[in-house]
């Protein structure tokens, strides 16, 4: 794996995890997938996450963690819904998740 494409994925990470947590606990949907009652007034977890964006626990723990292999633009663009991400913030997914987008919006 190149330096760069470790880099990045340090950052996508970061990103994921980081917007996670920002989500408020008592929020009651991901997107259009709505938390379960007992889970409301926690912390959102990865395995939310997973469920509202229709991948396993592993793979989402795993994209969360930098060590999973890259994600699709259909997965990045689940993942924004669930999120419910600006359009801005949107971007800054897919740039960190397809960093060739970096490259291509700098030329």
């Amino acid at each position: 794996m190149a330096p760069e494409t470790a880099g990045s994925q340090a950052e996508f990470a970061s990103f994921l995890k980081k917007r996670r947590r920002s989500i408020p606990p008592d929020s009651r949907t991901l997107g259009s997938w709505e938390r379960l009652p007992f889970r409301r007034g926690r912390r959102v977890t990865q395995e939310e996450i997973a469920e509202a964006v229709g991948i396993s626990r592993n793979w989402y723990r795993r994209l969360e963690n930098g060590d999973a292999a890259r994600a699709s633009a259909k997965l990045l663009d689940r993942i924004a819904r669930a999120f419910e991400f600006t359009p801005e913030e949107r971007m800054d997914l897919f740039v960190l998740g397809i960093p060739e987008l970096a490259q291509m919006r700098a030329s």
